[in-house]
């Protein structure tokens, strides 16, 4: 009768075994080489912020300008026959590039599914209304928007959606009011406000790997974050000097402008998630040093944020008609930013005596 030999089936086993060893090593190269693939340096976060907050500081004072641009370049005077006042509305976009948007969203394992030569729409509409001066030829203007896309179906494509609050306010002064020739001149000041973002809720985890410095022991860090809500946030205060020319055609008004603004603004990301380092709830040491050398603003164990404070000049031109239907005016205008080449664009409809 056949036996088994007990020496060549020992034989068998080890080599089965050597053969388990052999795939679970193969494995672990490859789940580490994924797991260092998949982890960025805090260091390049922080860059990539600067250079979002500096793009940014660029396209929010064009932005804000967004609505009040009527085609009059003065509405005449609020004590007359009729009285001299408009109520409108108008909406619009402005192009905000890519490029420094999606290398800051890289790190959170994200990219905006828009072709970069065109940009990504920052929309934008405004309530408007205009009243005419008082014994001097001035007039006033003001505008408010609002607009939050989370239940706009356009957008879940993109994965991202826009909220933002813009308010305004204008005095402009008519220089020629000629009723000879058909122009009208005026120069203005004007004030906007902008607040917003972009926010988007992603379904992963990043880790960022950092060191203290030197000085302070130069240990290694892992910072882990899981199931992240994003937002990109901006803050703008602009201030604007505009002169705007304007020729009534009786039906039609072409007309076109320049604005030279300053702007205060703030920008960067915050990020709403299970935060670790090295395992564990951020220590104060540890958040002095995200603080004091990695561009960290505020952190805690629920999500960590990097905001920049950063001013600017900013020059645009624009452009543009107005129909004029009797006390209905209908506008169309076109935008250029001198800083970044962006464009942008409003149609509005007012009621203007």
């Amino acid at each position: 009768m056949y036996k088994k030999n007990p020496i060549g089936e020992y034989r068998d086993n080890s080599m089965k075994k050597n053969e388990c060893i052999v795939v679970l090593c193969v494995l672990m190269l490859f789940l580490s080489a994924g797991t260092v693939f998949s982890q960025f340096k805090l260091d390049d976060l922080r860059d990539a912020a600067d250079d979002f907050s500096a793009a940014m500081t660029k396209s929010l004072p064009f932005n804000s300008t967004l609505g009040l641009n009527w085609s009059d370049a003065y509405i005449g005077q609020f004590l007359s026959a009729p009285p001299h006042i408009g109520v409108g509305v108008s909406a619009g976009f402005t192009t905000l590039k890519l490029d420094s948007i999606n290398k800051l969203m890289e790190y959170f394992k994200y990219e905006i599914p828009l072709n970069n030569s065109v940009g990504f729409p920052l929309l934008a509409y405004t309530l408007e209304t205009r009243i005419g001066g008082f014994m001097l030829p001035f007039d006033i203007g003001a505008k408010f928007g609002y607009l939050n896309t989370s239940n706009m179906s356009i957008f879940d494509s993109f994965g991202v959606n826009i909220d933002y609050l813009l308010l305004g306010a204008d005095i402009r002064f008519a220089l020629i009011d000629s009723k000879l020739l058909p122009v009208r001149l005026s120069i203005g000041a004007g004030y906007n406000y902008l607040k917003g973002g972009l926010l988007t809720t992603l379904n992963t985890g990043s880790s960022y790997n950092f060191n203290a410095p030197d000085s302070l022991g130069g240990q290694s860090y892992i910072l882990s974050i899981s199931d992240i809500d994003l937002g990109l946030l901006w803050q703008t205060n602009v201030l604007e000097l505009k002169a705007h020319v304007s020729f009534p055609l009786f039906i039609i008004t072409p007309y076109t402008g320049v604005g030279a603004s300053y702007s205060w603004a703030k920008t960067g990301y915050q990020v709403k998630s299970e935060v670790t380092i090295n395992g564990g709830s951020p220590d104060n040491e540890i958040i002095n040093i995200l603080k004091n050398y990695f561009g960290v603003t505020d952190i805690s164990g629920k999500g960590f944020e990097s905001l920049n404070e950063i001013s600017s000049w900013n020059v645009r031109v624009y452009g543009g008609l107005s129909l004029n239907l009797t006390v209905i005016k209908l506008d169309l205008t076109l935008m250029y930013n001198t800083k970044d080449s962006a464009f942008g664009g409003t149609f509005g409809a007012r009621f203007q005596l």
